[in-house]
């Protein structure tokens, strides 16, 4: 015979199981970055300024080409 535990937790159907969140943690197929907002909002705008630089550079080339 077997006894039910008190308390023990409801299951729930959204709820992954253990074994498939470990399988999930081991076989990461992407690394997330941990950086802070501040240097998030950083890395946004060096992006977006390297970006526009790189349109600027190749418009003043095609300027200077005759297109």
């Amino acid at each position: 015979m077997i006894r039910i535990k008190k308390n023990k937790p409801k299951i729930s159907a959204d709820v992954r199981s253990f074994r498939t969140v470990r399988r999930l943690n081991l076989n990461r197929t992407y690394t997330p970055l941990k950086i802070g907002v501040v240097a998030g909002y950083i890395l946004l705008g060096l992006m977006s300024a390297s970006s526009s630089m790189f349109g600027l550079l190749v418009g003043s080339l095609l300027r200077l080409a005759g297109f």
